[in-house]
């Protein structure tokens, strides 16, 4: 596959797509070249961590209101 070819699939992906596929490309790209890289955040070893952010649509009540949940404001 030639870059010409992987171009319109790339700018088709998600914003966060994109970033996880550089993730991929530089982390690869450092191990061909012999570049060591950093231990990963103890918060990627949290099942729950690929999930974050990815949810779509409009805010939940919760988060619209969090201070009146928390304090009683309103």
């Amino acid at each position: 596959m030639t870059v010409s070819e992987v171009i319109p699939i790339i700018t088709s992906l998600s914003h966060t797509d994109k970033f996880r596929l550089m993730q991929v490309i530089l982390t690869q790209l450092a191990k061909e070249d012999g570049i060591p890289l950093q231990a990963e955040p103890g918060n990627q070893q949290d099942p729950l961590f690929d999930i974050i952010g990815i949810a779509e649509g409009e805010d939940s009540d919760v988060a619209r209101r969090h201070d009146a949940y928390l304090y009683g404001a309103s």
